[in-house]
């Protein structure tokens, strides 16, 4: 588990992530659901995975994946 303290370089791709995700996904940054994606995201982070395209792909994908299962 990665349980460093976080550095202004990992905020900042983290925030990237969450930015692009967002967009994507249409959530406003202040929203529920835009924190929900940012607790994945430091959660995967976390949990090891550091880098910034497979965090995008990984919580994209779920995201998919519960539309499919909910939608």
């Amino acid at each position: 588990m990665h349980t460093q303290i976080l550095e202004s370089s990992d905020l900042e791709m983290l925030t990237r992530v969450l930015n692009h995700l967002c967009k994507q996904e249409g959530h406003r940054l202040d929203s529920d659901d835009a924190q929900n994606v940012a607790a994945k995201l430091v959660y995967l982070f976390q949990s090891g995975m550091v880098d910034e395209f497979d965090l995008m792909d990984t919580v994209a994908a779920r995201s998919r994946e519960n539309l499919r299962v909910f939608g």
